[in-house]
């Protein structure tokens, strides 16, 4: 009798575990069948969706190129007619305009770009652009931003990365300002717009300064022409804590006179070695401020000469330190000349320019070849300076015929930028 009754109890378990497997398996099913109905559901709203927007579509609604064709490029199927501006639903878009895009998703933010070319391409009747993305701080790899500390809420990083988009993709038009990290930002309630103050390498996964020595001739011109924009929309951008900088640097000369002795400063590098120099070349003035003002622009501008006579492949056509010595004492005699009556001024110009031609070997160049007068350098603004030397009119006269570069390798941006 128990034997009975454990056989059917064995066969009464055996088929609780075949009812919950069953049970599982057909659970599994069910779900399966509900996931291909909400996906055929899903496919068919878009598919009716897709159609009705195609019934709608009229060609009123397509964007227009504007005026004459102003290029042609490509042959064959590669052909393009190039176009400087296009109207879409009213409004007027044109090369270098800020723009907002509509994104893939309709759940993200807009995209934020530059227009770099305005085309339609052999036997298409649309019209597409070029376009240059902004990247927003939560567009990059945390990593890259944990030290930058963002100085204002509207805060984008320009980049280099181009892609091709239908023009009507664009929403409406935007304002952009591209300001140097040592300027005061625009305020707020008087420039309404974007902040850029960095590029972002969308390949190294970099964050990169505007005098950055890693951008080639034409994204440096870029650059040039968009810092010169801003300040041609909003005036001229004061330095940040001007004052207090040159306050410092003054009491910081005054200490170190103090702490020498007999007003005598050394070359923060081997400042006898420059002194020697300027012994040689009898241009000692006496003055401790000017002759270590001297040596301070001989140290600035020295690696952009070669220090043998024979000329290797590569050399510098300067000649260390002959072809240097009458430019610099020409350079520091016309700014002394002008400030002379206060040596704050002085020191603070002295200490600009010290600092831009460290920092950029192609204002160097300028200043060595004779390409920019000491009369020039001395009356530029550090924008200015920071651009090379080149001046606020220079780059002012090329916005009006912007140069379009040739496109860089871009991939499809997925990612979306927050409206103002």
């Amino acid at each position: 009798m128990n034997q009975v009754s454990q056989d059917e109890y064995n066969v009464a378990l055996s088929m609780s575990n075949m009812s919950n497997s069953n049970s599982k398996e057909t659970e599994k099913k069910q779900m399966k069948r509900k996931k291909d109905c909400e996906e055929k559901h899903e496919k068919k709203r878009k598919t009716n969706w897709t159609k009705k927007m195609e019934l709608e579509w009229r060609p009123e609604d397509c964007a227009q190129p504007l005026g004459e064709v102003s290029k042609v490029t490509g042959k064959g199927a590669k052909k393009k007619s190039h176009y400087k501006t296009f109207n879409f639903r009213g409004s007027q878009y044109g090369l270098e305009d800020s723009v907002l895009l509509v994104p893939d998703n309709p759940n993200s933010k807009p995209y934020g770009a530059i227009i770099k070319d305005i085309y339609i391409p052999n036997k298409e009747k649309y019209v597409k652009l070029a376009v240059q993305w902004f990247y927003r701080l939560e567009d990059v790899d945390k990593k890259l931003v944990a030290k930058w500390e963002s100085k204002d809420s509207r805060n984008l990083f320009y980049s280099f990365h181009r892609d091709e988009v239908f023009a009507e993709s664009v929403k409406y038009k935007c304002v952009v300002h591209f300001v140097p990290e040592n300027k005061q930002i625009p305020n707020r309630s008087e420039h309404h717009g974007f902040i850029v103050q960095h590029v972002y390498d969308f390949v190294k996964k970099k964050l990169r300064k505007f005098t950055d020595n890693v951008f080639n001739v034409h994204q440096k011109n870029e650059i040039d022409r968009l810092v010169a924009k801003t300040i041609l929309r909003v005036g001229d951008l004061p330095d940040i804590e001007k004052d207090e900088k040159t306050k410092n640097s003054r009491s910081k000369r005054i200490v170190q006179k103090e702490y020498m002795g007999k007003g005598k400063r050394r070359s923060p590098k081997a400042g006898t070695v420059y002194k020697s120099i300027l012994e040689d070349f009898d241009l000692l003035t006496g003055d401790s401020d000017r002759d270590k003002g001297l040596e301070e622009l001989l140290e600035a501008v020295k690696d952009e000469c070669r220090t043998t006579k024979k000329k290797q492949a590569r050399d510098s056509d300067f000649y260390w330190p002959d072809d240097v010595v009458p430019v610099v004492r020409a350079l520091e005699q016309v700014l002394y000349d002008s400030l002379a009556e206060d040596m704050s001024k002085y020191n603070h110009k002295l200490e600009i320019m010290v600092d831009e031609l460290k920092n950029s070997r192609a204002l160097a160049r300028r200043l060595l070849d004779g390409e920019l007068k000491p009369e020039q350098l001395i009356k530029m603004e550090s924008y200015e300076l920071m651009q090379r030397g080149f001046t606020f009119d220079e780059i002012k006269a090329d916005l009006e015929e912007p140069v379009l570069m040739k496109d860089a390798p871009s991939t499809s941006k997925s990612v979306g930028h927050k409206e103002d």
